[in-house]
């Protein structure tokens, strides 16, 4: 749990005593109630502790000392004033001035938390984009490896490329491109983002023939980030192609779509 940026100024006038009134009652009901704030008071006692007990009382010197005696035993009607106040004023200014580093030294640790907290948050985000660059440039390769491919066939003016897009509201970023070829009436599908599965579950390629009938292109299971690579083949030939879906079945894959079931499809 992050401390909210009130408590932590109050715990810092907390430690230092300077907490009164309705203050001094939220603050202690708060130190009642959350552990983490408690924590964090005892984090910053010592350092209170510490800088206070680093200033010492000043002592007058002797020779002072010896010298104002002489002047009170004198028959000098001039009024000395009392040798306490000089010092009690040197002492009272050194413990303003320790109050007062204190409280720096607080704030600064205070920062130092936030600002550790922020680069940590920073951190996980820059991981996570990380992660997502290495994902969509391996789904890359493998549009630029069956592309390649069918270049070296010299098939590559018999191609058709279709994104197939997310038809789901909790899984907006699944995807998937088919390459089709004409010659041999199937190609190459990648897919990214997909929901894992469990072992008894497939993902079933569709496509349309001529006469609109959903015709299976084979089953696939994607690994555990959700992407693959597959060659496919149309259950029989279709000369010319129109949609493209992706639906969950059961292992194995069924004959005709479940169309409840329907993932994905192109435009």
């Amino acid at each position: 749990m992050i401390l909210d940026e009130r408590l932590q100024e109050l715990a810092g006038l907390y430690v230092l005593g300077a907490l009164e009134g309705a203050e001094l009652r939220e603050f202690e009901d708060a130190l009642r109630r959350q552990p983490e704030l408690r924590q964090h008071v005892a984090g910053l006692q010592p350092v209170v502790e510490a800088i206070g007990g680093a200033i010492p009382l000043a002592q007058p010197p002797a020779a002072l000392r010896a010298r104002i005696l002489a002047q009170i035993d004198s028959d000098s009607p001039k009024i000395m004033p009392r040798p306490e106040r000089p010092f009690a004023a040197a002492l009272w200014w050194w413990r303003a001035f320790a109050t007062g580093l204190a409280v720096v030294c607080v704030v600064l640790l205070v920062s130092d938390r936030q600002l550790h907290q922020t680069i940590t948050v920073q951190s996980r985000q820059l991981g996570e984009l990380q992660q997502l660059a290495q994902s969509l440039q391996a789904a890359t390769n493998d549009l630029n490896h069956a592309v390649l491919a069918l270049r070296e066939s010299n098939r590559l003016a018999s191609l058709r490329i279709t994104m197939l897009n997310s038809l789901l509201a909790d899984a907006p970023k699944m995807e998937a491109v088919t390459l089709w070829d004409y010659a041999s009436a199937g190609g190459v599908l990648v897919v990214q983002n997909f929901k894992p599965l469990p072992a008894d579950r497939d993902y079933e390629l569709w496509v349309m023939d001529e006469q609109k009938n959903p015709v299976p292109a084979g089953v696939f299971h994607p690994d555990a980030s959700g992407t693959l690579r597959m060659d496919y083949h149309a259950g029989h030939f279709i000369k010319t192609p129109g949609q493209f879906c992706v639906t969950e079945e059961v292992k194995g894959g069924v004959a005709s779509p479940t169309l409840k079931n329907l993932l994905l499809a192109s435009n």
